[in-house]
């Protein structure tokens, strides 16, 4: 992508130097996706891409694609087909790059696909991986990289202080299965890594605040919550006693269960904002999963960033830190951001879900909100070959690039504004805001 302002050329260049803080990542150490063909490059479980394949196609048509035993010639006339109606997105333009950059294939054929046999990328090739990294310039990833839904066994490795990150990783701490409890055995798992049995909600909360602490202790720089996959992000604020009633009638039977999610919504909504309290108190920002969700058949609606308008006004101490630009809702985004002091809004994912949503909103946040409060990149990958990471950073700076070249041309901003603008964006604010004190 390129812009039209004038001077686009020489802006995008200025970004292309600037150092990235990925802030938001799931790349883990144990990460060893293993390619069996060309085509798993396109087509495998962990790819973004692969929702618009099933939008444009049939589930039958992608077991066809993902069918290893069949051959790249039997399988290309229906990836042809398919790749035909969804060559557009922002998806299939991330593709286009990781094709180009890691294997020199312009354009998607059957002879490129063959051309790749050999070459394909492997996870277990750690120098590779920083070469890629220092590619992008990427300098430091925030990462969610504990098994899900469990984080027991990662849990006892952080306490510990064996866990292992992945190359140029900070560790964020995962909330969502510490408050979503629908059954008692969670419970129990979730304090298990300091090998006590939990009888109270107040010995729950003891042990949560110990865990949580540990994180910090081991390095981690943010808590991170993506309850919108299971319910609402409206959180009502139940009394203690409400709470306590469905954690008691859960720890008094191992075997009990509440409804999905309603039964446990007085003690989930409890329990979150009992831990914005302790997120409060160790000073670590809490980042949220806003905006569309991975996957088919989803309720995006439930994601909307406006449902947390009361727990942002309640929270005020709290620095909430708004993923994925809300996308579709960029106005409810740019509410928040601006009326909320302790709101900051992060472009993780977005970027590839919508480059022209992202062209457009990081030129509205400018007019709107302080520039302080944006963080313009986060590859929000897992599992998948760096190259990926790279290709998304590309697509960030072209936005970048493109939204802050477009304010310069109608005399917005001057052009070192639009430098400062840029590295703020993407190295300075994530910088200070997560205390990660970077000297670059």
């Amino acid at each position: 992508m390129k812009g039209t302002a004038g001077c686009y050329e020489r802006l995008r260049e200025y970004v292309e130097s600037v150092p990235l803080i990925d802030s938001h990542d799931h790349s883990s150490k144990t990460d060893r996706l293993v390619y069996e063909d060309p085509i798993q490059v396109l087509v495998n479980g962990r790819s973004y891409f692969v929702s618009d394949l099933c939008s444009a196609s049939t589930i039958q048509e992608m077991e066809v694609l993902a069918d290893g035993t069949l051959s790249l010639d039997e399988r290309w006339p229906l990836l042809e087909r398919v790749w035909k109606r969804t060559k557009h997105t922002g998806y299939a333009q991330m593709i286009r790059r990781v094709l180009k950059y890691s294997y020199g294939v312009e354009e998607l054929s059957l002879a490129g696909l063959k051309s790749m046999e050999g070459r394909l990328f492997d996870q277990a090739d750690e120098a590779r991986t920083e070469r890629v990294l220092d590619d992008a310039k990427i300098v430091v990833r925030l990462v969610d990289c504990e098994p899900w839904p469990s984080n027991n066994q990662s849990a006892k490795q952080v306490l510990a202080g064996t866990f292992e990150l992945c190359s140029r990783a900070r560790l964020v701490t995962r909330l969502t299965g510490y408050h979503n409890l629908y059954d008692a055995q969670s419970i129990q798992d979730n304090i298990a890594p300091l090998k006590r049995h939990v009888t109270s909600l107040d010995e729950y909360l003891e042990g949560c605040r110990e865990i949580f602490e540990g994180y910090k202790k081991f390095g981690a720089v943010a808590f991170k919550d993506q309850s919108a996959y299971m319910r609402s992000l409206e959180y009502g604020n139940p009394s203690r006693a409400e709470a306590e009633s469905v954690f008691n009638w859960l720890v008094e039977d191992r075997y009990r269960k509440v409804a999905r999610p309603e039964g446990a919504k007085p003690l989930g909504d409890f329990l979150f904002h009992e831990f914005m309290r302790m997120a409060r108190d160790m000073d670590l920002p809490v980042q949220i999963h806003t905006g569309h969700l991975g996957g088919g058949g989803k309720d995006v609606r439930n994601a909307n960033a406006a449902g947390l308008t009361n727990l942002i006004e309640l929270h005020r101490d709290v620095r909430f830190d708004l993923f994925h630009a809300n996308w579709p809702y960029d106005g409810e985004i740019l509410f928040l951001a601006k009326s909320h002091t302790n709101v900051a809004l992060n472009f993780c994912w977005a970027n590839i879900v919508d480059p022209i949503y992202c062209q457009r909103l990081f030129k509205q946040a400018l007019s709107s909100v302080p520039h302080s409060k944006i963080h313009g990149y986060g590859s929000d990958f897992g599992g998948l070959p760096a190259d990926h990471a790279w290709a998304h950073a590309a697509i960030a700076r072209d936005n970048i690039a493109i939204a802050l070249s477009d304010l310069v041309e109608i005399d917005y901003l001057g052009f070192e504004d639009a430098q400062e603008v840029a590295r703020s964006w993407m190295f300075d604010n994530a910088n200070d805001y997560f205390r990660l004190g970077l000297a670059i």
